[in-house]
Order: structure tokens, then C-alpha cells, then sequence
């Protein structure tokens, strides 16, 4: 989980803006006490008007693990994650996450240019006490960066020169972890580098799967098939059931003569050609029968919940963290907070950061409460910069509705718009 995360001189981001989520006590379940005496939020919404920045977050909170964990193959490739804001942009980005691994606090801080890491430390606490992991410094283009290491890491003279070796000006020193085989068992290495693979996900998560995979990978494992049927079935979708099937499909001839002509590899030409495709039909009941709808028939907002349910069994079974930008588009706003609530009351140590239009969600009984979970973003007008508010900085009096102060602009973040007549003549 997330403790706090802050960010300078990134996309729309110019001056350090922070994300905190840190809670007083086990106010709610809103909050889990991710190791003994400290607690932190499970959920972060970040709201404001279109192109106010609110993405931007995401993406900083995805790029700053990216560069930790991703290494670069080659000394020349430039760090594409290097997006400082534009008026600044011959200024490096700077960022810090505060994280839980295992139980295990971590404080990662990292400066950097679209060429070099220029500066980045790690320190983690494993007795409670901070300890340092390691640090890096920039030192100069094709000169190896200078790298102190933790003593508690117990690390054997030749274990830390080879790490050296390996790591290149353009990534992060952990990240050596993915590239090189190291004789010597670096366990405090591997353990944080492994947990950070598999528990912190990109923005959307992993949107390369399409819904026919996540439903068929579903299928074959009986407590993640059930838990979709069980979902769909509380939706109110009108469906009973899914299962997966084979449907014939159309190859034009003139596209199956321009394939075979095409010099590619055959089982290219035949993924092609394939007369079959994997789908998905759906068992909906009626009073007067029950019947199959295919998955192309169902509509945009059902096609969404079930991409974001693959989310909300990850976060649900095992420690995750997700970032989801415009998290209800599409989704009815009963439907949206009904997703919250489960992720809310059957999760323990994972967290859900989203970005969301959606305000109905600020007159919740329990995010009216718990105001520490919601940040507003506005656009500095000076600056063109973006700027984040939390929920419980206003000094709003326990008894006023967020909702209501956030819709009549008390707190800002929402778009001004002009007269709603249009005159067209010069």
C-alpha cells in the first residue's frame, strides 16, 4: 500500500503535490492497519473538471514504480516517462513514494531527466528504524553512477560491484534485479522487486487483455468463476451465468488471398485465416424463459464492469494496488458505489486510487465521513499547473456535506464555464 506519494515537475504538475494516506486510527473500513499502529486508507478519489489534471496523478503514481523495477537494455535509450511540465521542462522531475511491501516500509525517492537517473535513494525500516537500502548519484554520461549500499543488506564486496556494473545512468539500481543473474542470493533485492511486480499494476490495469481472455482465464479457475457469476448475478444484469464458446467466423476470399500472398510466417497466416474465434455467451433469465445473449450484444457499461470485476478479484483475494482513471464511466452511479463497497468491506491490505466524474459518490454516508480519502484537483490559472486539495484541508465543519459544498464550488475544482448562448457573427 501506499503511505504518501508526491511528485514536482511532471506533466501538468509543477510545483510538489502530494497524495497522503495516512488516517488517525481504525475510523472505518474505509481504513486498515497495514502494519501495528499505523493506518492508511484503502481509497483515494481524485476529482475536478476535465483536463485538470487529475490523470496526471495516475500516471505519476504508475511512472515512479515503472522506474523502479523496469530496466533499460541499453545505455542510449531515453527514460519515455520523462514528461516534465512545459515551462520547465529543461528543469529534471522529482519524486517520492512512501510503500508497503510485505509489511515492510520502503521510501523511495528518485530525480531525474529523459537521459539520466540523476539521483535516487532507497531506504526501507526493517526493525522499525530507517535503514538505508541504497543510494545513487549521477556522477557522468558513460561513467558509472556512484552506489552506496546498506549495511544491514549484508551484501558481499562482489555482489555490490556487480550490481554496479549493471546498472546503466537510465534505470534504477533495483531494477538490476530483472536483467542480471547475480551469483549471490540477494533476497531483500528479489523479495521487493517480486512483491512490486505483482501487487503494484499499471493504470487500468492490464489493459491488454481483452474481455473474452479475462472471462476464459476465469473459467478454468472454479472461485474466480463464481466470483464473476456471482457479481453479474448482484449487478442486476439479468444475467444468470456465462460461459465460454466457439463461433464460426467470416474470412473474406479476397483478404485470405492477400494473406497467404504476404511473406509472414505461417502460424501468422493462420492466426489470420482461423475459420473459429474464442468468444463468450451469457445465460440472461425472463419470467418466460431463460436465454443466450453473446458478449457482442451487451452493452458498454456491462462490457466495463466486467473488465474492472478481474480488478476487484485481485484487490479482494490478495494484497494489490490499483490505479483506475475515470473509474464509473459507463456504470450507473448505484452500480459504481456498490463496486466500491465490496472492494471496501472484503479487503484488507489492498488499495484502489481512482480518478472519477462521478460526484453522487461525496454524499456517501461513509466518503462524507472519511473526507481523507478524496483530493480536488484545479488548474492554477497563473501557472497552468495543477493543484491538489484533500478532502478533510478545507476545514469544513463535520456537519456540512462535502457533496454539497463541492457542488456549489466551495471547493473549487470544477470547470467555469461561459454563457450557454453562441454568436458566431464577427
Amino acid at each position: 500500500m501506499i503511505r504518501e506519494f508526491w511528485v514536482k515537475n511532471y506533466l501538468s504538475i509543477r510545483d510538489k503535490q502530494e497524495l497522503n494516506f495516512l488516517a488517525k486510527g481504525p475510523s472505518s473500513e474505509l481504513v486498515t492497519e497495514v502494519t501495528e499502529g499505523v493506518f492508511l486508507y484503502k481509497l483515494g478519489i481524485l476529482y475536478g473538471s476535465n483536463a485538470s489534471g487529475k490523470s496526471n496523478m495516475l500516471i505519476a503514481l504508475n511512472e515512479v514504480f515503472s522506474l523502479l523495477v523496469l530496466p533499460k537494455l541499453d545505455a542510449t535509450m531515453e527514460i519515455s516517462g520523462c514528461i516534465p511540465f512545459v515551462l520547465t521542462k529543461d528543469e529534471p522531475t522529482e519524486m517520492h513514494v512512501s510503500f508497503y511491501a510485505n509489511g515492510q516500509r520502503y521510501d523511495y525517492d528518485v530525480k531525474f531527466n529523459d537521459k539520466y537517473i540523476l539521483y535516487e535513494s532507497l531506504y526501507y525500516y526493517p526493525k522499525k528504524s530507517k535503514s538505508l537500502f541504497y543510494e545513487r548519484t549521477f556522477v557522468d554520461d558513460n561513467v558509472q553512477a556512484e552506489i552506496k549500499f546498506g549495511t544491514s543488506l549484508k551484501l558481499q564486496v562482489k555482489t555490490q560491484e556487480a550490481i554496479r556494473e549493471n546498472t546503466l545512468n537510465n534505470h534504477s539500481v533495483l531494477s538490476v534485479c530483472r536483467k542480471a543473474a547475480l551469483k549471490e542470493d540477494i533476497a531483500p533485492f528479489n523479495q521487493l522487486y517480486n512483491w512490486i511486480m505483482e501487487n503494484y499494476h499499471e493504470v487500468d490495469g492490464d489493459v491488454e487483455k481483452g474481455i473474452v481472455e479475462i472471462l476464459k482465464d476465469a473459467y478454468t479457475n472454479p472461485k474466480k468463476r463464481k466470483f464473476y457469476n456471482t457479481m453479474l448475478l448482484k449487478a442486476d444484469l439479468n444475467i444468470m451465468e456465462y460461459k465460454p464458446i466457439v463461433e464460426d467466423r467470416f474470412v473474406p476470399v479476397e483478404f485470405r488471398e492477400r494473406i497467404q500472398n504476404e511473406d509472414i510466417p505461417e502460424e501468422m497466416k493462420d492466426a489470420l485465416l482461423k475459420p473459429t474465434t474464442d468468444s463468450i455467451t451469457f445465460l440472461n433469465h425472463s419470467d418466460n424463459g431463460d436465454f443466450d445473449i453473446p458478449l457482442k450484444w451487451q452493452s458498454k457499461g456491462t462490457q466495463k464492469y466486467i473488465r474492472i470485476l478481474d480488478v476487484l478479484y485481485d484487490l479482494i483475494t490478495n494484497p494489490h494496488v490499483f490505479f483506475l482513471d475515470e473509474l464509473g464511466e459507463d456504470l450507473h452511479n448505484d452500480l459504481l458505489y456498490y463496486y466500491l463497497n465490496v472492494f471496501i468491506f472484503n479487503s484488507d491490505k489492498s488499495q484502489l486510487i481512482i480518478t472519477s466524474q462521478e460526484t453522487t459518490l461525496l454524499s456517501q454516508d461513509l466518503i462524507n465521513e472519511n473526507r481523507g480519502v478524496v483530493w480536488f484537483v484545479e488548474k492554477n490559472k497563473e501557472t497552468a499547473s495543477s493543484e491538489y486539495a484533500r478532502g478533510d484541508s478545507f476545514g469544513l465543519h463535520k456537519n456540512l456535506s462535502l457533496y454539497n459544498s463541492y457542488r456549489i464550488g466551495r471547493l473549487g475544482a470544477k470547470p467555469e464555464l461561459g454563457s450557454i448562448f453562441i454568436n458566431l457573427e464577427e
